[in-house]
């Protein structure tokens, strides 16, 4: 049976849509990445997952030096685009568990949305191989939260998922109040790999984690987005699950969604905790 981590790679073939569709990090986010990591014009970042480059071009624009990674060869060469006059940044095609780079060379190691297609097994103590003695990893990861101000058609969504594609339903985070979050969070902060899996990734933690970080930070900051049906839809055409669904399972939805969102008044409004988890190596 494929582990969900093993699905990353299929955002390599849709790499423009990705870009166009996706939306970047918050200013304070990727500030408070450079703060907490104690980071200088010239330190030298690995950024795992660049994807299409997204906050590969933040850091470099902060004076950063990056080596940037990622399996897409297409994401790659978006991301190449953004960052063509920057020489600041070297892209590494291939995964972040088989790249060949120098130990104990990076002041931070990073992640945005992306950690979670790294073979939990390795991924960790990978990092900690590549960091200096107490230098920093950092996984970004935007969560949907519940708030008092949701969007009613946010349940009846989940509902429709549930009915038309019972099978992946369970992949799919379940909204929490971000007072929920911080608590458990808190809960499990002496292994960095729990304290994030916690926010969305459970199965993707490893006790070893506990030996190579120290206790686990959290920060984050809260957002708000609308899109429209179309819009909304898009969005989640970029999504791995949706391409592991069926064409039947994908049309049942399609139709669902449409007469949902349009119902609501043609907009789904819906609030993102953009988290951003820390911990010293060791």
């Amino acid at each position: 049976m494929t582990e969900t981590w093993q699905h990353g790679g299929v955002f390599d073939g849709f790499a423009e849509a990705y870009d166009a569709r996706r939306s970047g990090y918050p200013a304070e986010i990727v500030d408070a990445v450079v703060e907490l990591a104690g980071l200088r014009a010239g330190s030298s970042v690995l950024e795992v997952g660049c994807g299409t480059g997204k906050l590969t071009v933040e850091l470099a624009t902060r004076g950063l030096r990056i080596d940037a990674v990622d399996p897409g060869e297409n994401l790659v060469a978006v991301a190449r685009r953004r960052l063509a006059r920057s020489e600041r940044v070297r892209f590494h095609v291939g995964r972040f568990e088989d790249v060949e780079l120098p130990p104990a060379s990076f002041e931070l190691v990073v992640s945005a949305s992306a950690f979670h297609w790294v073979d939990p097994n390795l991924g960790w103590a990978r990092a900690a191989e590549l960091l200096r003695p107490g230098a920093t990893i950092a996984v970004i990861q935007p969560i949907a939260i519940r708030t008092d101000d949701d969007d009613p058609a946010l349940v009846e969504l989940d509902e429709a998922f549930e009915q038309h594609a019972p099978e992946l339903a369970a992949e799919r985070p379940v909204r929490r109040t971000e007072a929920a979050i911080r608590k458990g969070f808190d809960e499990h902060r002496g292994n960095v790999s729990e304290a994030w899996g916690f926010l969305a990734h459970p199965d993707l933690t490893t006790p070893a984690a506990a030996t190579l970080f120290g206790p686990a930070r959290l920060t984050a900051v809260c957002r708000v987005i609308e899109r429209g049906t179309d819009e909304a839809w898009a969005l989640f055409e970029t999504t791995s699950i949706y391409h592991r669904l069926g064409p039947a399972a994908r049309e049942d939805l399609r139709v669902a969604h449409d007469r949902i969102v349009d119902a609501a008044g043609g907009s789904l409004r819906f609030t993102q905790l953009v988290a951003l988890v820390t911990a010293r190596c060791a």
